[in-house]
Parts: C-alpha cells; structure tokens; sequence
C-alpha cells in the first residue's frame, strides 16, 4: 500500500513538472512587463537605472528561452526581471520620498528663518 502511494505521489509531482515545462511561462512574461512598466512610470531610469536594466535584460531573455523552447530557463529568467524591475520601483519610489521629505525639511527651516526675522 505504501509503495502504491509513493508511486502514486511520484507520479503526480512528476506530471505536474512536465506540464510546467511543455507550456510557455507567458503570464510570467505578462507579469514583468507589467512590473517594469511600472518600474518605468516610477521614474526607475532616474533613480535605480542598474535594477531596471537588470529587468529588461533579464526579461529578453526570458523572451529569447522562450523562442528556444527552454521554458524552465525563461521562467527562471521572467521571475528574475521581475524581482529586479520590483526592486527598481521600491528603489525609485524610496528616492522620490527621501528628496520629498528634504525638500519638506528645506522648507521648514526655511520658515522659521523667516519667523526669527520677523520677530
């Protein structure tokens, strides 16, 4: 009985893998493009440019695996673009808070300068 299961559990995860790598990993390609979309909208270029190149790159690829019919490599290859367009987007959207609040705190001080003056 033991032994039937096993085969049985060997035989599932063994056509679940197969499965995965005759189809192409295209919601995953959908998936980063969207991601780096977002990382560029973000102004990525300006604030993380070697992430999003990272992405992009990564992302081609993927594409190229694809047209070779190396699926496992272009979904390797599609997650990797899209963990760096992930972090390129952070990245940019760290940036743009951190001269946000500069320019808040440059204003600030700037104020009370002027209500030391006044006064």
């Amino acid at each position: 009985m033991k032994v039937w299961i096993g085969l049985l559990i060997g035989v599932i995860f063994g056509l679940t893998g197969c499965g995965n790598s005759i189809k192409p990993p295209t919601e995953k390609i959908a998936n980063a493009e969207l991601a780096i979309s977002r990382a560029q909208d973000n102004n990525a270029k300006d604030f993380a440019a070697i992430e999003l190149r990272q992405a992009q790159d990564n992302l081609q690829k993927a594409k190229q695996a694809i047209q070779d019919e190396e699926y496992e490599k272009a979904a390797r290859l599609a997650e990797q673009a899209l963990m760096d367009a992930s972090l390129a987007e952070t990245k940019a959207e760290s940036a743009k808070a951190s001269k946000a609040a500069k320019e808040m705190r440059e204003s600030v001080e700037t104020l009370q300068q002027e209500l030391e003056r006044k006064q």
